[in-house]
């Protein structure tokens, strides 16, 4: 069994935390099957779960596949995201991922809206990339946010992922190079191979959800239906 449930975390069809393991809700969506089980835990109002990786690539899966398991009820129309800059779609092992993340609003066309704390030339690049309709993206930094938390809002979910304050100086210091996003690359490739303890804690918090969105929504455009 242990063999076989690693090979399965291997071929990113499972997501490993602790001593859990989950299906990989994006190897399910893409595989267009259905789970008996909810990918996400049932959280009332005020708890919280929290848990460690040592492992940026399985926090990133794991994280998918909570995000887009809270996407299936929590269809409010509006999802926020805060990263002090957004290394995960520069990565190569993960850039494929990225892409399919965020074309996946227009697919389904949710409205997303996407902070990224910085303005150096690696973040606009991405911004021009990817930013459409239903993706906006605004570039600026939010002190009161700090530099190693990357924050998502889904519905009155909010998802924190915390990083060492080493790893997320490390990170600024090469997004302040000012290099474009294929010289910066294989950088953050290097960094993103190296073990980095991280937190990721996810919880059903209605007015934190909205302070956060009352925050990050300043230079958003909102359509409204006429």
């Amino acid at each position: 069994i242990y063999k076989a449930v690693t090979a399965l975390i291997a071929a990113d069809v499972a997501v490993k935390a602790g001593k859990v393991v989950r299906i990989n809700q994006e190897w399910l969506r893409t595989a267009r099957a259905r789970l008996a089980v909810s990918p996400v835990p049932a959280l009332a109002s005020g708890e919280k779960m929290a848990l460690s990786f040592s492992s940026l690539a399985h926090l990133d899966a794991f994280w998918k596949t909570i995000a887009l398991g809270l996407e299936e009820y929590e269809r409010d129309g509006r999802i926020f995201f805060y990263n002090p800059h957004d290394f995960w779609a520069h990565i190569p092992g993960r850039k494929e991922s990225e892409e399919a993340y965020y074309r996946h609003f227009a697919e389904t066309k949710t409205h997303a809206f996407f902070t990224i704390g910085g303005a150096t030339t690696a973040d606009l690049e991405l911004k021009r990339q990817y930013q459409n309709e239903y993706f906006q993206i605004d570039a600026r930094e939010i002190p009161a946010l700090g530099r190693n938390s990357h924050i998502s809002i889904l519905g009155d979910h909010v998802i924190t992922v915390r990083m060492s304050k080493g790893f997320s100086s490390k990170i600024d210091a090469l997004y302040d190079l000012n290099l474009p996003a294929r010289e910066l690359a294989p950088q953050l490739e290097a960094l993103y191979q190296t073990p980095v303890r991280t937190r990721f804690v996810l919880e059903h918090n209605p007015l934190k959800a909205k302070k956060l969105i009352k925050t990050l929504s300043k230079n958003f455009y909102f359509w409204k239906p006429s």
